[in-house]
């Protein structure tokens, strides 16, 4: 994610958050300001976003939310507003398990296994 043109470090929510974004519109290097709409989503796009988000953080997303909170970061505030600190850690989760090595996942669902 970008602010004010320059990379930024965001947290794990808005690196999730704009994430879903881009694959839904197709790009990358959104901003906190960046318009859904105004960058070419439409409602096909609202609804492969909010499907993603449910998969990434396991919460329901409405389709309006982001009808009502167009852009990057009033998006990204209003889920957090909704859900709490729990969307905070489901990303932070989320985020990790991305990170895993194949090993590292075969061993973490092994231990689940037993």
């Amino acid at each position: 994610m970008t602010m004010n043109g320059q990379p930024v470090r965001a947290d794990a929510l808005g690196r999730v958050v704009a994430d879903a974004w881009g694959a839904a519109l197709g790009v990358d290097g959104l901003t906190e300001r960046d318009h859904f709409f105004e960058r070419g989503g439409d409602s096909l796009a609202a609804a492969r976003m909010a499907a993603q988000l449910r998969t990434a953080l396991d919460v329901r997303v409405p389709l309006n939310a982001v009808f009502e909170h167009p852009t990057l970061g009033g998006f990204t505030t209003a889920l957090r507003a909704e859900h709490g600190s729990a969307v905070d850690e489901a990303a932070a989760l989320y985020l990790s398990v991305l990170a895993c090595s194949e090993a590292d996942a075969e061993a973490l669902l092994g231990r689940l296994d037993d």
